[in-house]
């Protein structure tokens, strides 16, 4: 019965009305099911039905309840002298009404019982093929039962299905993050690559001209080299050997190699002789001797020009080369901080999500609490009204306490049964 429709009918039950057998002392059980089971299974071969009987299966209606109910309009109690008290003896008087109207529904609902219970084993006992039919029943049974063991079976596959499919979900979710940043290596590493094609393609054209170069300067020898060929002077060729013995050919060319030796150190001595005897009849001046000495200077200065050029071209050449170092350290660098950005930037943007997360769970947890306080203290008024009942000397000893007190407890009860 809801609650609403109880505090109406309480409120509104007059004092002339009252039965006269209510007392203090009496005590009984307030609760009223929506449906109550009427019959249970027999033991009985014969019958083994039960039938659960609602307020409709009874023939009750909400019609013929609010007729056990009063018709009169509410009537609030007065703000008299010791009216919140009255007020409250009223209200207890109102439940111990209802709970005799509860009793006697319940005697009603026991009638109905056996009435039920008599006319089933009445059937029973005219039925003549009862034994078929209860195997018929008892099969359909165990057929609407294995049927609904596959249906729960075929509800846990879909459950396990659908969470698995979460689980995919979840891990594809988490697959990514790290996706986008493998991607995005993937492209750094491509714009390297190019680089470095294009590098190559640089180098080789530098190797071809290099190729084209030293072919030049291989040329350019070749043709100094026959020049100085040319210059040469025609060595006498060797008369090949008529003898065949390997002592006689050695001898031979030893002894050409001396001949040869003889004359070019005889030519030499003249050379010497002459150059002597220019020295001695030229005079040089110490003018000439100075711009010797010049000269000498001046070979000395170009080689050392020449070496400086050579160590400044080193230096350049490894100066390059450091720099082209640097711009790919430079390079790398960049690629690494960009990376550690995105990478920082993810976390940040998950600590902020987890953080959010944290905050809702702290609000549902307060709202929880809160919740687990109005209920913990609706049970306690609950607990308080049902202990009120079953000892309703309670209410007589609530006077001592101030007007304030009784008027705030009046708030609450009737509150937590208009809220529930």
């Amino acid at each position: 019965m809801p609650l609403p429709r109880c505090r109406s009918f309480v409120l509104g039950q007059a004092a002339a009305e009252r039965p006269e057998n209510v007392t203090r002392g009496e005590t009984g059980s307030t609760t009223a099911p929506r449906s109550m089971s009427v019959g249970s299974p027999s033991t009985d071969s014969t019958s083994c039905f039960g039938a659960r009987v609602s307020r409709r299966a009874l023939g009750i209606s909400s019609i013929f309840l609010q007729g056990l109910r009063t018709t009169s309009t509410p009537v609030m109690p007065k703000h008299a002298k010791g009216g919140q008290l009255l007020g409250f003896v009223d209200f207890n008087c109102c439940l111990l009404e209802y709970r005799d109207k509860v009793h006697t529904l319940e005697q009603l609902n026991q009638q109905l019982e056996e009435q039920i219970h008599t006319c089933l084993d009445h059937k029973c006992s005219r039925a003549k093929m009862w034994g078929s039919l209860k195997q018929e029943w008892e099969n359909i049974y165990r057929q609407v039962s294995e049927a609904i063991l596959d249906n729960a079976r075929l509800v846990l596959q879909a459950e396990n299905i659908q969470a698995k499919a979460e689980d995919l979900k979840q891990r594809f979710e988490h697959e990514q993050p790290f996706h986008r940043s493998m991607e995005e290596e993937i492209s750094s590493l491509y714009k390297v690559i190019d680089n470095a094609n294009f590098s190559k393609v640089d180098l080789e054209n530098q190797i071809d001209i290099m190729n084209v170069e030293l072919i030049d300067l291989v040329k350019t020898h070749e043709e100094k080299v026959r020049q100085v060929y040319s210059q040469l002077i025609e060595v006498d060729e060797l008369e090949p050997p008529t003898e065949t013995s390997l002592e006689q050919i050695l001898t031979f060319i030893h002894s050409h190699w001396k001949k040869v030796i003889d004359k070019t150190q005889a030519e030499t001595d003249s050379h010497l002789e002459s150059k002597k005897e220019d020295s001695q009849d030229k005079k040089l001046s110490q003018e000439e001797k100075v711009l010797e000495n010049l000269k000498t200077e001046c070979n000395e200065i170009y080689a050392k020009i020449q070496r400086l050029q050579a160590e400044t071209e080193s230096i350049k050449a490894l100066k390059r080369g450091l720099e082209n170092s640097l711009n790919d350290a430079k390079h790398w660098h960049d690629i690494e901080i960009h990376n550690l950005g995105s990478v920082i930037g993810k976390l940040e943007s998950e600590l902020a999500d987890v953080r959010g997360d944290i905050e809702q769970q702290q609000c549902d947890y307060g709202t929880l609490l809160n919740n687990k306080k109005t209920l913990e203290m609706e049970v306690e008024m609950y607990h308080g009204i049902l202990e009120g009942e079953e000892n309703p000397t309670i209410f007589w000893r609530k006077p001592k306490s101030s007007p304030k007190q009784l008027s705030s407890t009046d708030a609450e009860g009737t509150a937590a049964f208009t809220g529930s």
